[in-house]
């Protein structure tokens, strides 16, 4: 078949109120996890309890999120990934509820406990529930999406926690939680459910019942190793600027700079893998992003402020091309029957790439923002072993679901 009429081969079209609906409550999970920071001291005021004992609301978060996704996945595989979100979203909205109105700071430990359980559930439901409602050639936009909305969700929850704590309260945080979780609620009804056409017709195409197959390797570090770089750039922006006296508000304007570079570049990146293939637009999307590290590095603390969002920019729009390809590539190379499975195991890549980075910053940067050259070091070689890694993805044009439709009937 030519080139010509592989372009025009028919395919479905996506569903695009359900995906954003869906990739809303995905966007969830990140947006708890850095919304709170900015809380802390006025939750520790209220408790009187020690900064120490505070910061716990956060490394339990990733903690559960870095255990529990592989185990959370697995169920989603046993029950359905539908039935598997709608469990997770009522339990976030009811635990998020809960924890605003928790009378003492043990039983809001407890209620973070139980939402990070639900955030846990949700991530690899969401994913294996969206690789269900798309074929193979349309599986880079629909990621593309969200991952632009995991990726807002990441940048701007320290902002808007810092609106919402100024102007509501530490409460609001979590009570944030319950119409988001409500809108997204009605979407998931809506959806289709696991063992669809599509999704038979993708385990066709998948000879073996592993998970851990070359491809997903690849796509697992690749995105670990590029999360370093972006957690990075997402924690050393505030401290930079933080030192120079500049007040929440700008800070969240600079960090806008790598998130519209997500946003924008996310669906372009999902649709030039979907039409060329994964390995091209990750590779380069990672060189770009690379080159933003990179001039972060030369720059080093006493950055410019223009030179900052420059290179936030440049990385962000690199990322954007980058991490759809990562999903689809890794997600599409396990059978239906385990998407559940591998998308719980594939989000952990960005909790270990986040855990590291903290434990970096936390090491070696001080709040004057020394030290920050030795973490963007560290991240410029993560994005150049992330580079190396992800020539390990398929170059091939992914199949239409009317070419798999054609497998199908030929197995049987």
């Amino acid at each position: 078949m030519g080139k010509d009429a592989r372009r025009m081969r028919p395919t479905t079209d996506i569903p695009t109120a359900k995906i954003l609906g869906i990739a809303a409550a995905a966007g969830l999970v990140p947006l708890n996890s850095t919304m709170i920071a900015v809380a802390l001291p006025a939750i520790a005021d209220d408790f009187e309890v020690s900064t120490a004992a505070v910061t716990t609301l956060i490394t339990l978060y990733l903690v559960v999120m870095l255990v529990g996704q592989p185990i959370a996945g697995r169920i989603t595989d046993a029950f359905g990934a539908r039935k598997s979100v709608l469990v997770a979203l009522v339990g976030l909205a009811v635990f998020s509820f809960g924890a605003a109105f928790a009378p003492s700071f043990g039983l809001l430990v407890a209620a973070r406990a139980l939402q990070a359980i639900c955030a846990a559930t949700l991530s690899p439901g969401a994913q294996s529930l969206l690789r269900s409602i798309a074929g193979p050639d349309q599986q880079g936009r629909v990621f593309g999406i969200l991952g632009s909305v995991l990726g807002t969700g990441a940048a701007l929850g320290p902002v808007i926690g810092g609106l919402l704590v100024q102007s509501f309260g530490w409460q609001a945080i979590f009570l944030l939680n319950v119409p988001i979780a409500a809108m997204a609620l009605l979407t998931a009804r809506r959806s289709q459910a696991p063992g669809s056409v599509i999704e038979d017709r993708q385990a066709v195409t998948v000879p073996d019942e592993r998970i851990l197959n070359r491809v997903f390797v690849v796509g697992f570090s690749a995105q670990a190793l590029s999360t370093q770089a972006q957690y990075a750039l997402l924690l050393l922006t505030p401290i930079v600027l933080n030192a120079r006296g500049w007040e929440a508000g700008p800070i969240g304007i600079v960090l806008s700079a790598l998130t519209i570079g997500m946003i924008v570049m996310g669906p372009i990146g999902g649709r030039a893998g979907d039409d060329r293939g994964r390995r091209r637009p990750a590779t380069i999307g990672l060189a770009i992003a690379s080159t933003g590290v990179a001039l972060l590095l030369l720059a080093g603390s006493s950055v410019a402020p223009m030179v900052l969002v420059a290179g936030l920019a440049v990385f962000g729009v690199g990322l954007g091309l980058t991490t759809p390809n990562l999903m689809s590539a890794a997600l599409g190379s396990v059978p239906a029957s385990r998407a559940g499975a591998a998308a719980g195991v594939l989000s952990m890549s960005r909790y270990v790439g986040s855990i590291a980075t903290s434990l970096l910053i936390a090491g070696f940067v001080t709040a004057d923002a020394d030290g920050t050259r030795i973490v963007l070091g560290v991240s410029a070689v993560c994005m150049m072993l992330a580079m190396l890694v992800s020539r390990g993805l398929p170059d091939a044009r992914p199949k239409s679901a009317s070419d798999l439709g054609e497998t199908a009937e030929l197995a049987r």
